[in-house]
């Protein structure tokens, strides 16, 4: 017997983007998503390009016993064994373990480690339920190691994230070669690199103009590294053979598009990624057939028995010169690829949930009312990107907007709200509801029976009205003399007692009504315990990514030039932009100090109501410097970003920002402070803890090198960050409205 999933959550030790597990975390979980299942994800450690989208592994201590719990197991990690001891329902996600006897003399870490892994799997097998593995030869060793209930569920690959422009260097280099065999793997044993070079090197005899990449990290190839650049030099190839190290997406995207054929000579795989990629990428494919090679290959490449220098040359020369065969094997390739689909893999993820006696639901699309501000501002403007996002995964949105403190208008709307509506998210600030109106309104929602997802930006005890006056009557001054005074102390101190249970009911019936509580920083969610102590109620993730208002992207350096043109800009500095309402905690005066010689800032913001002289100080600080620019209009302040390089946040205190997902979804790198609020993005950029580290990352920043490899950081965030990828995270498990 089954019942519905509801929950599965995910554990890997260490989490990081373009890692071939990690990605199938993060399909998992989209897919679980899409399932209304609830899904977050767990580390030992998160790389920083994913850091905001991952949970730190003792986090696992606060959920259910009965939530189901995914530990994804690819090499052994210290905390694996506690994680083991935790209370909740287990299952085994297998992604293989390169035996230790290839690490040996080379690595004695990876050794370790490879050892302790193998003695983990047992001891996982022992507490789990079920698993599965992402290949028949991986199902095997898990069940192996004494689990009983196994099955096989392909590696989810994310496609989106190959559809990119491929570096143009690289092209360009490939282009040039008549035969380029591309080698695509970490340089290690295990990998058989060595009979690479051998096979090639015969090969070449018949291609002399043939040239080989071997594109992979080679961080931990040690000795390994040496014998084969050894190899290749007593070969003679040094000309003709390439150790790329490590590469980016569109680095390796180039290199599929543009080489010849993919050959792989490893000894031992447990799925081998490389293969789709080679696949999707029209290219023909040889391999030696080991380990899980001939079950995920199938016929769409030709496999070795028989791995020895003649060999490979021979298969080289047919995948090479052979078109009739080339074209077979690209739409072999193809047909196999529609074996590892979405489609595919929910049918494969389905059956082995139901070993564990779980059902995953279907994918079912939604009737969702999104109620925020209507005013422009930055959280009516988030709460289009999520409509935006929702909309995108197929669900049907009504945003309703209210104008801010305006009970009346807050009723008008909520009777336009139809009944067939299955979920209210509720995008929340306290200066857009009054605090009792507001939970009247939650009331009246809840007695006709929708769900409510309240998703609160700025959670603390001064944002509720209450409090306030409870704050301030703390601090009441005397106003009369003797016995006078001595009555009014008890009189106040009923007043407090009067607005103490005020303040606790509101937060109380916040806290209750309400199926789902969202915050998106680490501050926020400190005060969540002021509304309920429920975890399954709690909720913590970053802001998703958002579009700079009435803003277009220059598509390249030509269109940015004619916007800084426009703008009044010039055209070859370095423009750094601090943008917002002039606030003293934005720090901008500090900004401008910082600023290196040669180099240009603009602010981009508005005068504030609430600190009107910090404007005007800003102001003066900026006359001093000619390479500051101040921008008032507010209808152009996306633009200025647009045209800018760098935006640096360096903010006193914030809970979280919305600047920073406008800067990522500009693909821009960002200088911030240390406010906790910027914990998650800051693979986006530095961190500067004062101004001293604010002038040197400045500088910094400038650079070419390090510009560049920000600004891919900055693309991995905006693609991981995007509505359409997160949205759904809101209304997944919210329960259905009958």
């Amino acid at each position: 017997m089954t019942s519905r999933l509801r929950t599965a959550h995910q554990f890997h030790p260490v989490v990081a983007y373009g890692d071939a597990v990690g990605n199938d975390c993060f399909e998992l979980q989209r897919m679980f998503w899409a399932s209304d299942v609830r899904s977050d994800l767990f580390a030992w450690e998160a790389k920083p390009e994913v850091r905001a989208l991952v949970r730190d592994w003792r986090d696992l201590q606060r959920l259910p016993d009965d939530a189901l719990l995914l530990i994804h197991h690819s090499m052994g990690n210290d905390v694996l064994s506690e994680v083991a001891k935790l209370p909740q329902k287990k299952a085994i996600v297998y992604h293989n373990i390169t035996p230790a006897e290839y690490f040996s003399g080379l690595n004695d870490h990876a050794k370790r480690y490879s050892e302790l892994g193998r003695a983990q799997l047992k001891e996982l097998a022992s507490v789990a339920e079920f698993g599965f593995a992402d290949s028949e030869f991986n199902r095997q060793e898990l069940e192996a190691a004494g689990l009983k209930k196994t099955a096989v569920v392909p590696i989810l690959y994310d496609w989106e994230q190959f559809d990119v422009t491929p570096d143009p260097d690289v092209a360009h280099r490939l282009a040039d070669e008549r035969t380029a065999i591309l080698v695509v793997g970490q340089i290690l044993p295990q990998k058989a690199v060595h009979d690479v070079i051998a096979g090639f090197a015969r090969y070449r005899r018949g291609d002399p103009g043939a040239h080989l990449y071997l594109v992979g990290s080679t961080a931990m190839s040690a000795s390994y590294l040496e014998r084969l650049q050894e190899q290749v030099r007593e070969a003679h190839l040094t000309k003709n053979v390439t150790f790329t190290g490590s590469v980016n997406t569109e680095q390796l995207v180039a290199y599929y598009r543009g080489a010849t054929a993919l050959l792989t000579l490893s000894d031992h795989e447990g799925f081998c990624v490389p293969l789709l990629e080679a696949m999707r990428s029209d290219l023909p494919i040889v391999a030696n057939a080991a380990g899980a090679i001939p079950e995920t290959l199938g016929d769409a490449g030709i496999l070795l028995a028989d791995k020895s220098p003649d060999r490979v040359a021979e298969a080289l020369e047919r995948a090479v010169g052979d078109q009739r065969l080339r074209e077979e094997l690209v739409a072999r390739g193809h047909r196999r690829l529609e074996d590892f689909s979405r489609e595919h893999v929910r049918e494969r993820l389905r059956d082995a949930l139901a070993l564990g006696g779980y059902e995953l639901p279907e994918e079912r699309k939604k009737n969702v009312v999104v109620l925020s501000s209507d005013q422009r501002c930055g959280i009516h403007h988030y709460s289009l990107a999520v409509c935006d996002g929702l909309r995108k995964r197929g669900h049907h949105v009504t945003f309703v907007g209210v104008r801010h403190l305006d009970t009346a208008d807050l009723q008008k709307k909520l009777r336009y709200i139809r009944d067939d509506v299955d979920t209210i998210l509720i995008e929340h600030e306290a200066g857009i509801f009054r605090d009792v109106p507001f939970v009247d309104a939650l009331f009246r929602l809840r007695r006709r029976g929708f769900p409510i997802v309240l998703s609160m930006h700025e959670l603390e005890p001064e944002k509720f009205h209450h409090y306030r006056r409870l704050s301030s009557a703390l601090h009441y001054r005397p106003r009369y003399r003797g016995w006078l005074e001595a009555l009014r102390t008890p009189w106040v101190a009923l007043r407090m007692s009067d607005w103490f249970i005020r303040y606790r009911t509101v937060l109380a019936l916040m806290g209750g009504i309400p199926e789902r509580l969202v915050v998106h920083s680490r501050r926020s969610a400190r005060w969540l315990e002021l509304l309920t102590r429920r975890e399954d109620k709690r909720d913590e993730f970053p802001l998703v990514v958002m579009p700079l208002e009435n803003t277009d992207l220059p598509k390249d350096e030509k269109e940015k030039r004619r916007l800084r043109e426009r703008l009044g800009l010039p055209q070859d500095k370095f423009i750094f932009v601090s943008p917002g309402f002039f606030f003293a905690r934005k720090r901008y005066i500090e900004v401008i100090r910082a600023l290196p010689e040669g180099s240009v800032l603009v602010l981009s913001g508005t005068r504030s109501d609430w600190e009107p002289r910090y404007f005007d100080e800003v102001m003066a600080a900026a006359k001093e410097r000619a390479d500051v620019i101040v921008n008032t209009d507010y209808d152009t302040m996306g633009d200025f970003v647009a045209a800018s390089d760098c935006v640096v946040l360096y903010y006193e205190d914030v809970f979280q920002s919305a600047v920073v997902t406008q800067a990522v979804w500009a693909g821009l790198p960002c200088i911030f402070s240390t406010a906790e609020g910027f914990a998650p993005y800051t693979g986006a950029g530095i961190v500067a803890r004062d101004t001293g580290e604010l002038a040197d990352a400045m500088a910094e920043m400038q650079k070419p090198d390090v510009h560049a490899r920000y600004v891919r950081s900055v693309r991995i965030l905006r693609r991981l960050l995007s509505p359409e990828r997160n949205a759904e995270r809101y209304i997944a498990g919210v329960s259905t409205r009958h």
